[in-house]
């Protein structure tokens, strides 16, 4: 078992390849999300941070990621996909001057699929989420008009498998 913690120039670079520019409408689920998945995962215990700097195009498959393992939940009311969507929303937050717009359609996402999911729901875990975590805490913390306000960023639709969210990135 390689015990080696994964460096973080080879996770970056499996981020921002293994995502085909047609991902996004691809069947729910599918291979390429539990490959990215996995490099999410890798990218959590990397360190530091700070050197996990994404290109435009990795940014935007986590994003299609969020919103596909959120549109998941809808089909399969799963904790873990919600978690999963939580993972690749913290490895967003490391980046540098990312653009709070996104941040805010994510959680939203994130949120939408999570109170949809039958009470008692399980929670986030501050430790191995941190950023998301503050996020998610500001956003609880909101009044009601200003927590919902990415609403109209999304709206939920249907394709040939069931109901999926519909993102306005």
């Amino acid at each position: 078992m390689n015990t080696e913690k994964p460096q973080s120039a080879d996770v970056v670079r499996a981020i921002e390849s293994l995502a085909p520019d047609d991902y996004g409408r691809m069947a729910i689920p599918c291979e390429v999300d539990e490959e990215l998945h996995e490099q999410i995962k890798r990218a959590l215990i990397c360190e530091p941070r700070t050197k996990l700097l994404l290109n435009q195009f990795g940014f935007d498959s986590l994003l299609r990621f969020i919103e596909r393992k959120s549109s998941e939940c809808l089909r399969d009311p799963e904790f873990d996909h919600c978690r999963q969507a939580a993972q690749a929303l913290e490895v967003l937050l490391f980046q540098p001057d990312y653009d709070e717009h996104v941040v805010e359609v994510a959680l939203a996402l994130i949120q939408d699929s999570y109170q949809r999911l039958e009470p008692p729901r399980a929670g986030f875990e501050p430790g191995e989420l941190p950023l998301f975590c503050a996020a998610w805490d500001r956003l609880g913390s909101q009044p009601h008009s200003e927590n919902h306000s990415a609403e109209h960023h999304f709206r939920v639709g249907e394709d040939q498998d069931g109901p999926r969210y519909i993102c306005y990135w």
